[in-house]
């Protein structure tokens, strides 16, 4: 029984901690700035499992200045050409706050916590729930 509350309580926290995550994010796509970055060079990086492409992107931004983005996730063939564009935000004066604009880069985190939380909450919660209506 004890292992169950603590997935109650464990659950609970994470989903308090996936709530507060979530109302960041929209306050963040809410008041960030966009703007549309241009590929201009394109990196080459080899580690043991091969050569990778990395896209590096000019943005610019309200105050007239360009934000160079070396993108984080490489491929082993080269999916972007120089010239190519993409969407970004972040929050203005803080360049290090740039994610590409897209719906899994930005709720990739709440939306784990969120899952995880309910499946704890539905694990512990419907131990005491099954508990409760069979009277075990």
């Amino acid at each position: 029984m004890i292992i169950y509350l603590i997935l109650v309580v464990v659950g609970s926290l994470l989903l308090v901690g996936a709530v507060s995550a979530l109302r960041g994010r929209l306050a963040f796509v809410k008041n960030g700035e966009r703007s549309t970055g241009t590929v201009v060079q394109i990196v080459e990086k080899k580690d043991e499992d091969g050569l990778y492409y990395y896209p590096v992107f000019d943005i610019p931004s309200r105050k007239h200045e360009t934000i160079t983005y070396t993108h984080t996730t490489g491929s082993s063939s080269p999916t972007w050409q120089i010239g190519d564009t993409a969407a970004f935000i972040f929050t203005p004066g803080k360049p290090d706050t740039l994610l590409v604009l897209k719906f899994w880069e930005i709720f990739w985190w709440p939306l784990i916590l969120i899952a995880v939380a309910a499946d704890l909450l539905m694990i512990g919660g419907g131990y005491f729930l099954m508990r409760g209506y069979f009277g075990i």
